[in-house]
């Protein structure tokens, strides 16, 4: 018997075993119908002989599959191409009127589009009238820095934010801002807006919200919103004064003034 190192005593009989068995001779029929089966497609697996598998299925699928995605997907973008409200716009603005757009000097004229979450930075003597058709009317004074909202959606993203860091900003929402909200923050406190004709000042002092029509809800921090009703206001000063009082009359004229100037042109569509 040949030793096989490394194999125990049965393994080696059966390593014998095999050497010894008689060797088998080829069918060369049988071999010669595989080679034409082979050559001219005559091969079936198991699965196509038993109807387990159709080569068919998967083509006839995506020929279903591919038309329905590709409306579902023209379907998604049409709404969220129509769910986007209109483009804020400079509504009014002196000639030539020199403004700051996130940093830079720039020169603003009627009816130019400006991007949400822009920086606008308005100085002394100056004002920009901003609009976005039948949503909302701003009026950026004269030494206001802030960013500037989005448009809320029509039927999603309904709420929109900005930041007011100094100044004074006049708003006024129109019929399609409703069921909209829009958050003002201050560095002294937010400003939830959901249809009001309103000011949010912010100066050394603190930040005073006057509230002309509709409710306003104003507070230092989401816990302490509460309702700001017409002809109050609500400070939140830096020295941790936190109240709601009537309205000062210099307040009041100032959005008073813009309403009458430019209120009748928000629109609405």
């Amino acid at each position: 018997m040949t030793d096989h190192p490394g194999k125990s005593p049965d393994e080696q009989e059966l390593a014998k075993r095999v050497q010894d068995l008689p060797d088998v001779a080829s069918d060369d029929a049988f071999r010669e119908d595989l080679r034409s089966r082979f050559v001219h497609g005559g091969l079936e697996s198991p699965a196509a002989e038993t109807g387990t598998y159709d080569p068919e299925a998967g083509r006839r699928w995506w020929q279903w599959a591919v038309p329905v995605v590709g409306v579902a997907a023209a379907a998604i973008a049409a709404i969220i191409l129509l769910n986007g409200g209109p483009a804020m716009h400079v509504l009014d603005v002196a000639d030539g009127s020199a403004v700051r757009i996130d940093g830079a000097p720039a020169i603003l004229h009627t009816g130019q589009v400006l991007r949400a979450g822009a920086e606008i930075e308005v100085p002394e003597g100056e004002r920009v009238d901003l609009v976005a058709r039948g949503v909302v009317l701003y009026e950026v004074t004269g030494g206001t820095r802030m960013t500037l909202p989005a448009t809320p959606g029509r039927w999603f993203n309904r709420t929109v934010v900005c930041s007011v860091f100094v100044g004074e900003l006049r708003l006024k929402t129109g019929v399609r801002f409703a069921g909209s909200e829009l958050r003002v923050y201050t560095p002294d406190g937010i400003v939830e807006v959901t249809g009001t004709l309103l000011s949010i000042q912010c100066d050394a002092e603190g930040t005073c919200v006057c509230v002309l029509e509709g409710t306003a809800r104003v507070g230092v921090n989401d816990d302490d919103l509460e309702p700001v009703t017409p002809g109050n206001r609500k400070i939140m000063l830096r020295d941790g004064t936190v109240k709601i009082i009537p309205v000062k009359p210099m307040h009041r004229d100032g959005v008073l003034e813009f309403n009458e100037r430019v209120g009748n042109r928000l629109g609405d569509r």
